[in-house]
């Protein structure tokens, strides 16, 4: 594994990985109207295991007592690969994270490069939490794939998930969706999720789905 040892490169870092896993101040409002669909949640269930390649995009802020951040972000993923790029406000590339079966890239805004083959591994490294990074591409779609609990809205969606993962307790809240066409049907997805553990909290609002299968 090829990890920087420069601390102030560690540190800047750390900020950008929490930023995105807790896999996010938010200014301005999601462009995505708020779904007030129904739907029956096995159903519902179903449909979002079905979507296997999905692009998304939106902002995402971290906050805790030392400090707050914002940055942009778009997320391509696929079963066999993933890309995440953190973005600043005038669209410098902050860092690319690459995940495919053979293992995680990191590319920084400095030219520096990370690799592991585990990506919870170099979270924990670089940002001493440990956070579930394989299932966050299943609960930005709303399933609660691996949680230890999970909560229904009352349209039946999904609205809160619990996990514990070394004795870190993470929650997820789903504040919103948007409804987004998707074969021919419409499908409720979310855009605006809120992450909590202890004293930190991350903010993801969304701004853009684009589904592929």
């Amino acid at each position: 594994m090829e990890i920087m040892t420069n601390k102030s490169s560690l540190m800047t870092l750390r900020t950008f990985f929490i930023l995105l896993f807790a896999s996010t101040l938010l200014s301005g409002c999601s462009s995505l109207p708020e779904s007030v669909t129904n739907v029956e949640w096995q159903k519902h269930q179903q449909e979002l295991q079905n979507i296997e390649q999905y692009q998304v995009s939106g902002r995402l802020a971290y906050i805790s007592p030392e400090q707050r951040q914002s940055l942009s972000f778009f997320w391509k993923h696929s079963p066999s690969f993933s890309q995440l790029t953190l973005t600043f406000g005038l669209g410098q590339t902050a860092l690319k994270m690459t995940t495919t079966p053979q293992g995680t890239i990191i590319e920084t805004m400095d030219d520096q490069v990370l690799t592991a083959k585990d990506a919870n591994q170099l979270i924990h490294r670089l940002t001493g939490l440990h956070i579930p990074v394989e299932q966050m591409p299943d609960w930005l779609l709303g399933l609660p794939t691996m949680a230890d609990s999970f909560q229904l809205s009352a349209t039946h969606t999904l609205l809160k998930l619990d996990k514990s993962i070394n004795n870190n307790e993470w929650d997820i809240l789903y504040q919103r969706y948007a409804d987004i066409n998707w074969h021919q049907q419409i499908i409720p997805l979310p855009t605006k999720l809120k992450l909590r553990s202890s004293d930190t909290t991350i903010k993801i609002e969304i701004n853009k789905w684009n589904l592929n299968s």
